[in-house]
């Protein structure tokens, strides 16, 4: 008889790496992924539209999960199946940089109509308005990669998002105005049914 090894490993723990939001990203056909550069930061030839959207309070919380359905047989206390109800993909945190004009434009996009006829003024009209959704990625270091020459990347990618958490913030002398951020993922109902949502994937060479 013999043990089973453990799987104790401390470089694939995510910690003191910078989360890095981008919109207005190209939506890579089936079987493909989005296209970085050697830098981590999407590539500009294929992404002529990214937008970084600047610094974070605390960072990014990713979730990707499923809601599921049970089902039940009478002779028996517990399920025997299960069926995914829903499928979901979001980036929560919050925003610093509330007086940039291309983050405000991300955060409203729900509801602010930028008007950009007024002389020297930045303008956000808030309305109803048709929804466009955005190609929204985080992007960070590896863990594994920290001391590594050459880094290495991960990404989260959702293809059609939106900003669920609208705008706001509060203005005062001592904080920092920050604005919390909600982009959840809705389907694209032309992609195959196991691409629909986005992707998760990281660089291992």
């Amino acid at each position: 008889m013999a043990g089973t090894a453990t799987n104790y490993n401390e470089s694939v723990i995510v910690v003191d790496t910078i989360a890095q939001i981008w919109a207005g990203l190209e939506i890579p056909s089936t079987g493909d992924i989005l296209t970085l550069d050697a830098d981590g930061t999407p590539d500009a030839t294929a992404n002529p539209d990214a937008i970084h959207l600047g610094h974070t309070k605390e960072g990014v919380k990713l979730t990707i999960g499923t809601s599921l359905t049970k089902h039940y047989v009478d002779e028996l206390a517990e399920p025997i199946k299960a069926t995914v109800d829903t499928t979901e993909m979001m980036f929560e945190g919050e925003f610093l940089q509330v007086m940039d004009e291309e983050v405000l434009k991300k955060l409203t996009a729900p509801f602010g109509n930028y008007d950009g006829s007024i002389a020297n003024t930045e303008v956000f009209n808030i309305g109803r308005k048709a929804l466009v959704y955005d190609s929204i990625a985080l992007i960070f270091q590896t863990p594994m990669s920290l001391d590594s020459v050459t880094p290495k990347f991960a990404v989260a990618h959702i293809y059609n998002g939106l900003n669920e958490a609208g705008l706001s913030y509060q203005v005062s002398r001592k904080g920092m105005a920050g604005s919390p951020f909600k982009f959840v993922a809705y389907g694209i109902s032309s992609r195959s049914a196991t691409d629909s949502v986005g992707a998760y994937w990281w660089q291992t060479a």
